[in-house]
């Protein structure tokens, strides 16, 4: 008796525990602190194929809004072929360190990045100077640059992905979730959930050499993986096993927002 009572208070404990890391993974969505204007200027700044040095290439290049703010190829495509697959946008300013290698640690200077690199966007200094003025930025090149970044940063502050039949599944609201969701949950939190933690689904952190990447929406960010080596969610999953790989995947599903679901 004492034996079944001390296995039940364990089982009773273990369940409190997970329920308690999937609460962590809210609430959702936060609050967006980008100051209007500013961020009205990024989106200019962001569609204008001014700043690539052949005045053809802008960052919705790469960063499509309708495929979530990536391009669905598995490695990007500017000027020439890159080597890494294009991160969505979408939740990116809640992160701590930014760029597939984690490299930079603002979303500002990020924003920049791309700009002088040959095969994205390869433009110069003195150029993306000569847009800024014409967007009402003064001072140095080096300033005008770094306001540059600042308005663009503002503008992907803005992006932010809606809530999830996962948000409302944590959040207790009648809802019907799947049954291969919930087991596929139970396999997250057990598997995934020390670097894939927080709302956001990422603890930011730098593994094998890459930035944990987050997981909302990612039922519409294939392919996977820093070079897009990996083409479908459940191929991605499958490292868990056949059949918790495929309740996996059926649980990251649900975390692809609502709007996109109807």
């Amino acid at each position: 008796m004492l034996w079944s009572l001390a296995a039940l208070s364990l089982c009773i404990a273990a369940h409190a525990a997970d329920d308690d890391r999937i609460h962590a993974h809210g609430p959702w969505p936060p609050k967006v602190s980008a100051a209007p204007e500013q961020a009205a200027l990024g989106e200019r700044l962001f569609f204008d194929p001014a700043l690539s040095g052949t005045g053809s290439i802008l960052c919705a290049t790469c960063h499509i809004p309708y495929k979530t703010f990536q391009d669905g190829k598995p490695r990007a495509f500017g000027l020439a072929q890159a080597d890494r697959n294009t991160p969505t946008l979408l939740n990116v300013a809640f992160y701590r360190r930014f760029g597939w290698d984690g490299g930079r640690d603002s979303l500002a200077r990020q924003s920049i990045r791309p700009m002088f690199e040959p095969r994205e966007m390869g433009s110069t200094p003195e150029r993306i100077a000569s847009v800024g003025r014409k967007f009402g930025f003064s001072g140095s090149d080096d300033e005008v640059i770094a306001e540059v970044g600042k308005a663009l940063a503002a503008y992907q502050e803005t992006l932010v992905s809606g809530r999830t039949p996962f948000d409302d599944f944590r959040d207790g609201k009648p809802t019907t979730y799947p049954d291969a969701a919930r087991r596929g949950l139970r396999t997250f939190i057990t598997e995934c959930s020390s670097c894939h933690a927080g709302p956001q689904f990422t603890n930011s952190a730098i593994v094998n050499g890459f930035r944990v990447p987050g997981l909302r929406n990612v039922a519409l960010t294939a392919p996977y993986m820093h070079d897009g080596h990996v083409a479908t969610l459940e191929e991605a999953a499958a490292h868990t096993g056949s059949k918790e790989g495929q309740d996996l995947a059926a649980f990251l599903r649900t975390l692809t927002e609502s709007s996109q679901l109807q």
